[in-house]
């Protein structure tokens, strides 16, 4: 019996019986789009967190104050301030051109805002010159402070869109005043402090990052924040460096440390009161986190596919069971063991390979509608190539493995006995 022979008889006998295949690739069409549909809450969700952190800007390497160690103990409390602008100014001299910018932040903490008869309230940052292109942010409107504003600590802002929508709405923010107003005591005695700050230029919007809108900000001259917002003279909250490409972070990371090292009078790495992160291994980090929820969720629908298999077994051993003497024809007339071995295994791997491809179908509707729901519009889902091409092939190997036996039996049947079955 030819193989075209086979794949024929064993399609007709699916047809035969509609229904019951039907019902047996429910089985397999579930398990193929359960797959699809948790792994793609996996992969949505690992590449949501890569989107989150490369938001902030791409190939960083960061400085960060760390807490005092006596003896192997880290002390408790708020972070030191021991991160200076000249810690910054001095990477920047050593460094030169093998990296391509570096910027030093300041939080100023939360403001009342006021403008064009409007109220708001938020976070107010201190940045040197280069943020715009360390943190990969293009402006909408206007233009960035420059090293000028900084020298003579000039009040002058750069706000995000959210900000500039609340303030002034559909108007144009550049060339507006602003006013930061902070609240001391209470009562009679409460007084206000009140700044004006003149706005150069507007964000383009960039979303949130970790539940942090980074549009509903304003960004001032670290100089000023630190001479006119906190008091804090010469003190930084980040140092943040942008290397040329990915593949030189490790040198960059290896180069701050060292210079921070040096400049911080600190011998032994182990007692250094400051951290250097690079985004390469926190985006490695997180990447093994999201890939381990993937895979726990594949594993869920996986279980479903499992018990699609265990069906696909069962119905086969009934087929072999009521086809037992059609299976002692074709042997008394010529039919040989791997031709009856061949044709359920085929049927067996039909079932599958088409339950597999209707169940893509289903869990690429579930996750379109899914996306239809205003309260999981946010939800990412995110259906890859890799994805498909796994639980299709794993719906076929699972025919071939629970088929197999069935089709075993099938082909050991004596003829004679067949011939002679009830």
């Amino acid at each position: 019996m030819k193989l075209y022979d086979s794949f024929r008889s064993a399609l007709q006998s699916l047809v035969v019986n509609k229904l019951r295949s039907a019902l047996t690739m429910l089985g397999v069409i579930i398990g193929v789009a359960a797959v699809i549909a948790m792994v793609s809450v996996g992969n949505g969700a690992s590449q949501s967190v890569q989107n989150a952190i490369l938001n902030l800007g791409s190939n960083l390497v960061t400085v960060q104050p760390q807490f005092g160690n006596d003896q192997g103990l880290r002390g408790a409390g708020a972070q030191a301030q021991n991160l200076t602008l000249d810690d910054m100014r001095s990477i920047q001299d050593q460094l030169g051109a093998s990296i391509s910018a570096i910027e030093a932040e300041q939080g100023a903490g939360r403001w009342q805002v006021t403008a064009a008869g409007q109220n708001w309230n938020t976070q107010v940052t201190g940045v040197t010159e280069s943020y715009p292109q360390v943190r990969d942010w293009a402006l909408d409107s206007g233009d960035f402070f420059t090293t000028s504003d900084l020298n003579v600590n000039a009040q002058v802002a750069v706000i995000g869109s959210t900000t500039a929508s609340n303030l002034f709405g559909d108007g144009d923010a550049v060339g507006q005043t602003i006013q930061l107003r902070q609240v001391f005591g209470g009562g009679k005695d409460a007084r206000a402090r009140i700044l004006n700050f003149k706005v150069v230029g507007v964000f383009a919007t960039k979303g949130s990052t970790f539940g942090f809108s980074r549009d509903d900000q304003i960004i001032v001259p670290i100089t000023t924040a630190q001479h006119v917002l906190t008091g804090q003279l010469n003190r930084v909250n980040a140092i943040v460096v942008k290397a040329t490409s990915s593949e030189t972070m490790d040198v960059t990371t290896s180069d701050v440390n060292s210079i921070m090292l040096q400049r911080h009078k600190i011998s032994d790495p182990a007692n250094a009161d400051f951290t250097v992160t690079n985004q390469n291994d926190t985006l490695a980090a997180l990447s093994s986190v999201t890939g381990t929820f993937t895979l726990l969720l594949g594993a869920i629908g996986g279980i479903s596919l499992l018990v699609g298999g265990i069906g696909i077994m069962n119905i086969m051993l009934v087929s072999v069971n009521e086809r037992t003497r059609e299976i002692g024809i074709r042997k008394a007339v010529g039919a040989r063991r791997g031709d009856i071995l061949v044709q359920f295994l085929i049927e067996a791997i039909a079932l599958t390979g088409l339950g597999g491809v209707l169940g893509i179908l289903l869990g690429w509707g579930i996750t379109e509608v899914v996306h239809r729901i205003p309260q999981a519009a946010s939800l990412p889902l995110l259906i890859t190539s890799g994805t498909v091409i796994i639980a299709v092939g794993v719906s076929v190997a699972i025919g071939v493995v629970f088929g197999l036996y069935p089709a075993m039996r099938a082909a050991r049947l004596h003829p004679i006995q067949a011939l002679r079955y009830e």
